[in-house]
């Protein structure tokens, strides 16, 4: 699998090194940065498979950086690298995928990335990973990030309060695949349980299905209705 690398580290030569070891390995660089500031913007804007996190950077402690990535961004696994041994212990106290000393050998950073990759894979068997094109990227999203699929104009289109984009699946094979996770609410719709907030009752003909993350509630057909309250009984 071709990963996309955010390399963080407040060093142009260490970056520059990173860089051409990542492109050796086959992967690709997807964002830099500079700062500790800069790396939580970057993931959001460039939605990378790994980060390589400096764990001393200007504007912010690596530790306390990667434990707010666990937080806001828990698909990605952060690969710490520093010249200072001394924090290993602490570094895997928060849960980093793996940790790499300066000066980065190939064969080193190879073994960390392929360690990164298991932990996404294991972490896909909780949470399904699905490849979603947004605007010109593809990207992989978690099935929880995402509130609800529709069949809109022969696509299918997933939707959340924070993201939309195509799937490349029809519902019937997403419904068959993730059958336990998904809800059917009419006949061009699957919500995801776990998305769920309630219904939203606005006349005996006319319930909405509410979400956790405050988008805009959706029409559950009146054939579906007491199915989905059934289903809601259930959830946790």
């Amino acid at each position: 699998m071709k990963l996309r690398i955010l390399i963080a580290d407040d060093e142009p030569l260490a970056r520059t090194r990173l860089r051409d070891l990542i492109r050796e390995l086959g992967h690709m660089v997807c964002s830099e940065a500079a700062h500790g500031n800069e790396v939580e913007q970057a993931c959001r804007d460039s939605h990378p498979d790994v980060v390589l996190l400096d764990i001393e950077m200007p504007g912010s402690d690596g530790l306390a950086l990667t434990v707010r990535m666990k937080q806001q961004h828990p698909g990605i696994p952060v690969v710490l690298v520093t010249a200072h041994a001394e924090h290993a212990v602490r570094a895997f106290d928060v849960a980093v995928s793996d940790y790499v000393l300066k000066p980065v050998r190939r064969e080193r950073l190879q073994r960390a990335l392929e360690r990164a990759t298991e932990r996404r894979n294991v972490d896909a068997g909780r949470n399904p990973l699905l490849r979603l094109t947004i605007g010109r990227l593809e990207r992989l999203v978690r099935l929880d990030e995402i509130d609800y699929f529709a069949a809109e104009q022969g696509y299918v289109i997933a939707r959340s309060a924070s993201l939309e984009g195509f799937v490349d699946l029809r519902l019937h094979e997403l419904e068959e695949r993730f059958q336990s996770q998904l809800l059917r609410i009419h006949r061009s719709c699957l919500a995801v349980k776990n998305a769920i907030a309630g219904i939203e009752h606005r006349s005996s003909a006319d319930h909405r299905l509410l979400f956790h993350d405050g988008l805009e509630p959706v029409p559950i057909s009146r054939r579906k209705l007491r199915k989905v309250r059934n289903q809601l009984r259930d959830l946790p």
